[in-house]
């Protein structure tokens, strides 16, 4: 699409015309034409359209501000639309709206909080014991057993395991 194409397009969309009509009018196709319109806060009916420019709402409409700041953000040509003015602001941002999610921890079983909404283990060593769980620990785990003592430092699962509840049951 070129740039004059792209100018008659935002004008007779200003004017109030459909997608289809402009398709027609400038060859083009009418998804192309209200894809365009809507990169640029401009889809929607065709009257409301016109309203809007009229009253001049329509480029204040189009210009984000800062989710931290309120500056206007200057926007990329093409990629992903930006939210924050800049990096600063979006440090601040995250700084001051952190959240911190509740876990246990499958191999130790600690309380832990993490940034990830999903995490399973509190640090990568209780991940690496689990993970890799080695027949001199099987042997550690009997004589807790056969001492009738609760055992230290066994992945969740052997817990779950020898209390009877099995993997099925959650």
């Amino acid at each position: 699409m070129t740039d004059k194409e792209k100018e008659n397009i935002i004008t007779l969309r200003k004017m109030g015309v459909g997608y289809r009509a402009i398709a027609t009018a400038l060859g083009l196709s009418r998804d192309l034409v209200r894809n365009y319109c809507k990169s640029k806060g401009l889809d929607g009916y065709g009257n409301d359209i016109y309203k809007r420019h009229e009253e001049g709402t329509i480029e204040e409409e189009n210009k984000i501000k800062c989710k931290n700041c309120g500056a206007p953000v200057k926007q990329p040509k093409t990629g992903r639309r930006k939210i924050y003015c800049s990096p600063e602001c979006k440090k601040e941002w995250n700084k001051n709206h952190h959240i911190k999610y509740s876990h246990i921890c499958l191999y130790c079983g600690k309380d832990f909080e993490s940034d990830a909404s999903k995490a399973s283990f509190c640090s990568h060593k209780c991940y690496i014991r689990s993970r890799f769980w080695r027949e001199e620990d099987i042997k550690m785990v009997v004589e807790y057993l056969e001492k009738e003592e609760p055992i230290p430092n066994a992945p969740g699962w052997i817990k779950d395991l020898v209390n009877g509840k099995s993997i099925k049951d959650e």
